[in-house]
């Protein structure tokens, strides 16, 4: 018998592209939207989506600024969206550990 899926577990983290966005995210304070871009290897446009889709519930926040006319655009995760990582994270470490050591009964 399969336990069931830990609580924890956070829908809109359980793509890969989003999770990673968040993992690099979680690792600063205020990211430069060309760095995130590089991070995760995703185009301007998919990144932008990609973001909106995490602004949109909470996860993240944007900051833009101008150099002269030139637009600069920063990210970070807030506080809501470091919490949902953090326990999407442990719900997937808690998965892993239950492979390594499966229960005898």
């Amino acid at each position: 018998m399969t336990a069931p899926p830990p609580s924890g577990l956070d829908r809109l983290l359980s793509d890969p592209t989003r999770l990673a966005i968040m993992s690099v995210l979680c690792a600063a304070q205020w990211c430069d939207f060309a760095f995130l871009r590089d991070a995760v290897s995703l185009s301007d446009s998919a990144l932008s989506k990609q973001l909106a889709t995490l602004k949109k519930d909470g996860y993240v926040e944007q900051r833009r600024t101008y150099a002269g006319r030139v637009p600069k655009t920063s990210v970070q995760a807030t506080g809501e969206g470091r919490q949902r990582f953090l326990g999407h994270v442990e719900a997937l470490r808690m998965i892993v550990e239950r492979t390594r050591s499966p229960q005898t009964g």
